[in-house]
């Protein structure tokens, strides 16, 4: 009994200092959300008033994602989100507001989550090294905090049972989608860099060196164009396992397993591309181009060989939608596919069809 009361004490002591931190998190978040407010982004409201809404629901959104994780939202983890919210400033606006209590009552759509994610990356390309450390470690303090306020059970707290396995899935996504952003835009801004440093170099010995266009664009869209043309059979596998807004590593096993059978090696070009297509969701744009060009290539084909490549297509996307185990009526194992993927399925279908909606 002594030892359950000491690691009671303990697990309480280490809850306090868990919500100090959170507070302090919580200001160094306000403080660089401040800071972004008063930039340009392409990609995000140009509007001040609207930029500074988007972002505050922007540096909420990981928090409420870690909520929703086991299916509800506790009175705890509600307490904690509008806490943040308060310091934000959220009920100075009654738009917000409303906003962010629809967000704590209905779960978040897959295309309201991938939008932003999408705003994450956008926000990262156009904010300083220090400034997307400072997101990324202080978010991972407050999503960590949100997810141990899941549990209502008071023995299960002070026995330091702490996340379910959905809310733990739920902070390695935050996490993981969070260091894609930030290593996308150390990528870019190296890259941009480089660039900088090729044009100095070309103007000073023009005779000795190659532009910077010659030698970062060009290079790079044809190396660019070649590793999508071996992609593009895949395309239709991963724009599935998206369709609910994340991608579990079944899904991810089961993609690169189709791509070392086309014979696309892991050390290769294409390979880390395609690694690339998981952190970061691909656009509409992209899936209707890349859908578009695989349906001309089957159209090529004789009618019965078109036809079957066409189902080892679907068939595919099946086992891959089936693999992140549907619904909650269906748990992982079933045959059963959740609602996303079965239109996402039938939209494939339809585009290798030849139809021509989006």
């Amino acid at each position: 009994m002594n030892k359950f009361f000491r690691r009671s004490i303990n697990e309480y002591q280490r809850q306090i200092g868990m919500k100090e931190s959170f507070a302090i998190q919580t200001e160094r978040l306000q403080n660089v959300l401040e800071s972004a407010a008063r930039k340009d982004f392409d990609g995000l409201p140009t509007e001040r008033g609207e930029l500074r809404r988007r972002l505050r629901l922007l540096f909420l959104f990981p928090l409420v994602e870690v909520a929703w994780a086991d299916g509800r939202v506790t009175r705890r983890e509600s307490d904690a989100i509008l806490e943040v919210a308060a310091a934000y400033g959220f009920f100075k606006d009654d738009a917000d507001y409303c906003e962010l209590l629809e967000r704590l009552t209905s779960r978040p759509i897959s295309q309201k989550v991938e939008r932003m994610w999408q705003d994450f990356h956008c926000l990262f390309e156009n904010s300083s090294e220090f400034e997307r450390g400072d997101i990324v470690f202080c978010l991972d303090v407050q999503a960590q905090f949100v997810a141990e306020q899941s549990s209502d059970n008071l023995m299960s707290f002070l026995r330091g049972e702490r996340v379910c396995r959905n809310t733990q899935e739920a902070l390695e996504i935050v996490k993981q989608q969070l260091e894609a952003a930030e290593l996308r835009a150390k990528a870019l801004a190296e890259k941009r860099n480089a660039v900088i440093v090729a044009e100095r170099a070309a103007n000073e010995n023009p005779a000795e060196n190659q532009s910077a266009e010659v030698f970062f664009g060009k290079y790079e869209l044809e190396a660019t164009l070649d590793d999508y043309a071996k992609l593009v059979p895949l395309v239709p596998l991963v724009k599935t396992a998206w369709a609910e807004g994340r991608v579990t590593r079944r899904e991810r096993e089961l993609i690169f397993e189709a791509a070392k059978n086309m014979g696309i090696q892991p050390d290769s070009h294409s390979y880390r591309r395609l690694s690339e297509w998981f952190e970061l969701h691909p656009t509409d744009e992209f899936y209707a181009e890349s859908l578009e060009l695989l349906r001309g290539e089957f159209e090529k084909l004789p009618e019965e060989e078109r036809t079957l490549r066409r189902l080892d297509v679907l068939s595919d996307c099946v086992n891959v939608a089936e693999a992140s185990g549907g619904t909650r009526r269906f748990p992982a194992g079933g045959a059963k596919i959740c609602p996303e993927e079965i239109a996402v399925v039938k939209h494939i279908a339809s585009r290798l069809n030849g139809a021509a909606t989006v």
